[in-house]
């Protein structure tokens, strides 16, 4: 997938599909791959994996696009491949010159540049870039700004510095581009599941942590936009091939008549976390008004074994009543804060 800068734009690339992110208002629109043509001097950044989604820190910052920008291979779930996210890039949508990404590099359209050059957006040299850069630095400098203006910079660059080392280093951020880990084996095959033709309507949105990024998409009427929204969720998946072995004691099978596609299982593990009431243990305890509880995890694991596919489900979460727990001594006694009537309403 590449991701090309115009004027006006930031496209992503992906053969036939394109989205089309605007520049000054951040409004993501999907389009077909042949209108790239339409776009003014597209110069490409380089190669990515998808898109998390959108965010803005404070309404008075710059809104920004969450890039995957290196991920790994997990394995097969329900024959589609899943990936974790280990790098993202984030990118600020504005017209300034774009930063330098440090993406890898696209081969058709970064022929023959070496891997310790940067690429110059636009044509400009790079002296000129330079130059354009340090003037913009000075400039910064010299103006004023008030002490509330540099808390909330400050506050908007912890923010994102927090974020990149979110998925550099929990190792905690899946998603499968044809698959959906949003739901267990027994709701992906139950008629609610498979009736719906728009496939948004499909996640299960508890566990679709970048729901609110991807709003846009979400919205939008167009088929086109079903290709950009990939649910990605925050847990844990883990993918092991298992090999069956007979020995001549048990008599079974003799090992070298056994069919191949049939001496072989696999074992999957996966976690989805909650993006309702996640936080820190003993600060965030029993449940809300809509009756989230918190910290709630639904852990399924998978047996594959030809074409056989069976799933057990484990749930916990906190205790569904209204309580929690204060100071800052370990274990701090519970405190339940409304009673049974009120918990048994939901």
């Amino acid at each position: 997938m590449e991701l090309f800068e115009s004027e006006d734009h930031y496209i992503l690339q992906d053969g036939d599909h394109a989205l089309w992110c605007d520049r000054r208002s951040g409004l993501l629109d999907p389009k077909t791959g042949g209108d790239i043509c339409s776009a003014w001097n597209p110069v490409c950044l380089g190669k990515v994996h998808g898109i998390i989604g959108k965010i803005q820190v404070q309404q008075e910052n710059t809104k920004r696009l969450l890039l995957i920008r290196d991920q790994v291979e997990v394995g097969k779930v329900l024959d589609h491949m899943v990936y974790r996210i280990t790098k993202i890039a984030l990118l600020p949508l504005t017209t300034d010159p774009t930063p330098n990404l440090d993406l890898e590099r696209c081969a058709k359209h970064h022929f023959g540049i070496k891997p310790t050059e940067k690429i110059v957006q636009k044509g400009q040299p790079m002296s000129v870039q330079k130059t354009w850069n340090q003037i913009k630095n000075v400039a910064e400098n010299v103006k004023p700004k008030k002490k509330d203006s540099k808390d909330k910079d400050r506050l908007e660059r912890k923010i994102l510095e927090e974020l990149e080392k979110m998925f550099a280093d929990n190792n905690s951020f899946y998603y499968s581009p044809g698959g959906d880990l949003t739901n267990t084996v027994q709701r992906q095959h139950s008629d609610t599941y498979t009736q719906p033709t728009n496939i948004r309507d499909k996640f299960d949105t508890r566990f679709f942590w970048n729901f609110h990024m991807l709003q846009d998409l979400i919205s939008s009427q167009s088929p086109l936009a079903d290709r950009w929204i990939v649910p990605i969720i925050q847990g844990f998946v883990q993918v092991k091939a298992c090999v069956l072995d007979f020995d001549e004691n048990h008599g079974i099978h003799d090992q070298g008549k056994l069919d191949s596609l049939l001496d072989h299982y696999n074992i999957c593990i996966v976690s989805r976390r909650s993006r309702y009431r996640a936080g820190t243990r003993y600060k965030r305890r029993g449940l809300d008004a809509d009756g989230h509880c918190a910290n709630y995890v639904e852990t399924e694991q998978i047996v594959e074994f030809a074409s056989h596919k069976v799933a057990f489900v484990q749930v916990r979460g906190s205790v569904p009543v209204y309580w929690s727990q204060t100071g800052s001594k370990y274990r701090p006694p519970p405190k339940i804060d409304k009673g049974k009537a009120h918990s048994l309403i939901l």
